[in-house]
């Protein structure tokens, strides 16, 4: 190739050279972000090849340490760009677990360019050749790379090491693109057989229900975009979305104001979907949207507030703090944006503006990081937001919402569908630290929920539940988990009305939130309303075709209907994002046996089998596979097991679809007798 032209690629309608990195479609310049072009570029010159992750995170930045949401991102970006939204590949292949593949034909040709034109450096991500000279990986977040320092944070109870937070080998992260993408994966696809009846007399005849109005209609309506980043590293993402989300949690506690947090990134959608979502919502009437920078222990916060529909800008502030007083700084524009859209302060709110210490600058950089991994909701990041907690408990032992955070995180490592670690291990830390957490700031309204989950979930005591519930949500009516998590209270009392009303206020507070999405899915599915949530869950893989908790539910809705060869496809795809995670390893078993396919669902078994000799596999699973074998005995057996873990699904037994016929089972009912005693 001549030395005065620059190596090009063309796949498709598309061109990219290697110089300046541009992509073409035709005579018209597609922009694309340095980084994802980068990622493009070592893809393309890669193609038909795997790329491992970590090379990829190395080649694109070569420098700097990066989350692999950074690269998630950018796949994500990249798809919507070239259109790569089908079920099937047309050019970026994930490869679950590992890496990723271009596998559109790709055909390399010179490109004239000035001579003076260098290839890309190191800086800029790439340099002409792709990663045949790179080598060394960086650990995109699997369970190798463990974050913080489990043995510093504090209270053994509370701040147990990775391995007591249950053991497990090492794994990359999942390639679904976040935020939900594990959580509760499996969960209703599969049934147990031990559990709900007793439960549902108990709720009717022992539940408290919670006093919680419903969400109001206020005057003053505020959607809050997420903060932007100023810092060129993407591994600094995690503060900007921390400092956003405790601005929600701030303005959302300010008296007759309702706020609508679009931090959620559906998909890779970012601005487009919140924008969407802001149109869609008439009762929008301002917009929040700034940006954050942090350099040399100084934090600074540009804000505006726009009218969604003119963009006009109605104030506009700059304000700056040392990172121990980032509390205050976040209170003070708590109240210049109250006092912009005239909302007014009653004395409770101006004294909880006023009354916040100063922080330990560490460990605010440790509970941010755990809550920015606590929302991708897998059991990798969930693993490690529990290092960050302990390692910001470390660094300031009175910091209640470090508690509140630790809480939530051993809560859904015990969940069902996580699967990280045994209910009856994960639970009891899970109490102690929501526990600790309102001995240190009664009014915290997240430790309230942080409480009433573990009672909900794991102590199976609805009006302590219900209780807590109440005091979350007037501390707090606009927490968006509070609101989510009542409707799960609501689904175990069996009253599916009041369980939609709070998941759909949820929603409107969240709307871009995956797992709340879902959630109403499940109001749908427990309803029998299987067409309308078929419709719900397509909408979801649509936003992300990725996301192993939106097929894992579609395959529910379809099995429910009768169509067993889409609610097997489906399986498969949620087997395939999650990397084969237990609970879809269990429904595809139990799909093929009620499909007949007895050898196909003795396979899958099998593999579950093999899953518990060197990770947790919730009893749960094997009792609903051979329920759907048709052995009974085995079944009880199972059961018993799930009873005796906690299993957290067994409160929604009573409005379970599957359940049927073996509700009047006499063993059936023996154990929710013993199970209601407890």
């Amino acid at each position: 190739m001549p030395a005065s032209a620059i190596e090009g690629y063309e796949f498709g309608p598309y061109r990219m050279d290697s110089g300046e990195r541009l992509l073409h479609r035709g005579d018209a310049l597609i922009p694309l972000p340095p980084k994802v072009a980068g990622t493009l570029l070592v893809l393309v010159q890669n193609a038909g090849r795997m790329v491992e992750k970590g090379d990829l995170i190395k080649a694109v930045w070569p420098d700097t340490f990066v989350e692999e949401g950074a690269l998630t991102r950018n796949i994500s970006l990249l798809r919507k760009t070239l259109e790569d939204t089908g079920e099937e590949a047309a050019y970026i292949e994930t490869i679950p677990r590992r890496g990723y593949r271009f596998v559109a034909p790709v055909r390399t040709v010179a490109i004239g360019a000035d001579p003076a034109v260098a290839p890309a450096t190191a800086d800029g991500g790439l340099a002409d050749g792709g990663l045949a000279n790179r080598t060394g990986l960086v650990d995109g977040g699997g369970k190798a790379d463990r974050a913080g320092s489990a043995d510093r944070g504090g209270p053994a109870e509370l701040t147990g090491s990775a391995e007591q937070a249950g053991k497990a080998e090492p794994a990359e992260s999942q390639p679904s693109s976040r935020k939900s993408a594990a959580k509760w994966i499996g969960l209703a696809a599969i049934l147990l057989v031990a559990g709900g009846a007793a439960v549902a007399r108990y709720v009717t005849r022992h539940g408290d229900a919670p006093r919680v109005a419903p969400l109001s209609a206020p005057e003053n309506t505020l959607a809050v975009m997420p903060f932007r980043s100023l810092d060129i590293d993407a591994s600094q993402d995690y503060f900007a979305e921390g400092m956003t989300q405790a601005l929600i949690t701030g303005l959302a506690r300010l008296g007759k104001l309702r706020v609508v947090s679009l931090i959620s990134d559906v998909g890779g959608q970012g601005d487009a979907a919140a924008r969407d979502a802001i149109l869609k919502n008439q009762a929008v009437n301002r917009v929040l949207t700034g940006t954050i920078v942090r350099s040399g222990g100084r934090v600074r916060i540009d804000a505006k507030l726009t009218d969604p529909r003119t963009g006009f800008v109605h104030w506009a502030n700059s304000y700056e703090r040392d990172l121990g007083d980032v509390l205050a700084l976040e209170d003070a524009v708590s109240e210049a944006i109250a006092s912009e859209i005239q909302v007014s302060l009653t004395a409770t709110d101006r004294e909880h503006l006023r009354q916040r210490h100063s922080i330990n600058p560490e460990a605010l950089d440790a509970y941010l990081r755990g809550r920015y991994f606590w929302n991708r909701r897998t059991e990798d990041g969930l693993r490690r937001a529990a290092q960050y907690f302990q390692k910001a408990i470390a660094a300031d032992p009175t910091y209640a919402p470090a508690y509140s955070g630790l809480a939530d995180s051993y809560s859904l490592l015990g969940s069902i569908g996580t699967d990280g670690m045994a209910p009856n291990q994960a639970m009891p830390l899970a109490k102690a630290a929501a526990q600790k957490a309102l001995e240190l700031d009664p009014d915290l309204a997240e430790g309230h929920v942080s409480l009433a989950n573990v009672k909900l979930s794991y102590d199976w005591d609805l009006p302590g539940a219900a209780r807590e519930f109440s005091r979350a949500l007037a501390l707090n009516p606009n927490s968006a988990t509070g609101r989510h998590w009542l409707s799960h209270y609501y689904m175990a009392a069996g009253d599916l009305g009041k369980a939609a009303r709070e998941m759909h206020a949820a929603l409107e507070l969240e709307p871009l939130s995956p797992s709340i999405n879902i959630g109403v899915g499940w109001c749908l599915y427990y309803s029998r309303q299987y067409d309308q949530a078929i419709v719900q869950y397509r909408s979801i893989v649509e936003m992300d075709p990725s996301f192993p908790m939106a097929h894992q539910t579609l395959g529910m809705a379809y099995q429910q209907k009768g169509l067993l060869e889409q609610a097997i496809e489906e399986y498969r795809r949620a087997a395939a994002f999650s990397g084969n995670s237990p609970g879809s390893v269990a429904a595809l078993a139990s799909a093929y046996a009620a499909a007949g396919s007895l050898v196909e669902a003795r396979q899958e078994l099998a593999r579950l089998e093999e899953m518990a000799r060197t990770r947790y596999v919730p009893a749960f699973y094997f009792a609903s596979v051979h329920y759907a074998m048709g052995d009974l005995k085995k079944t009880f057996e199972w059961g018993w097991k799930a009873v005796d873990e906690h299993c957290d699904y067994l409160i929604y037994l009573n409005v379970e679809p599957r359940v049927g016929k073996l509700a009047v089972h006499p063993e059936f009912l023996r154990a929710m007798s013993v199970l209601h005693r407890r």
